[in-house]
């Protein structure tokens, strides 16, 4: 029964750590942007600040959209085990 019960809860979990998967990407995005645009065998370039926030905000809005879902999904897990028992 409670392997069963496990199972009901693995896709909201799921959505948590990709949220928060998204939101850690989201807060090193400045690194990653700068990484991005950087050409091959450049000893200096610049990096436009719309490129660090589209790399900054943009995961962060998806893992705030994954942990919104994560508490939408578990809540209604939760709601239909605890009917169930």
């Amino acid at each position: 029964m409670k392997n069963i019960d496990l199972k009901l809860f693995k896709i909201p979990f799921g959505f948590f750590l990709i949220g928060v998967l998204f939101l850690i990407i989201g807060a090193s995005g400045e690194k990653n942007a700068i990484n991005f645009s950087r050409p091959s065998n450049a000893d200096s370039w610049s990096t436009s600040l719309s490129l660090i926030n589209a790399f900054t905000y943009v995961p962060m809005i998806i893992g705030v959209s994954f942990l919104i879902l994560f508490i939408s999904t578990f809540s209604i897990t939760y709601f239909h085990w605890q009917n169930k028992q």
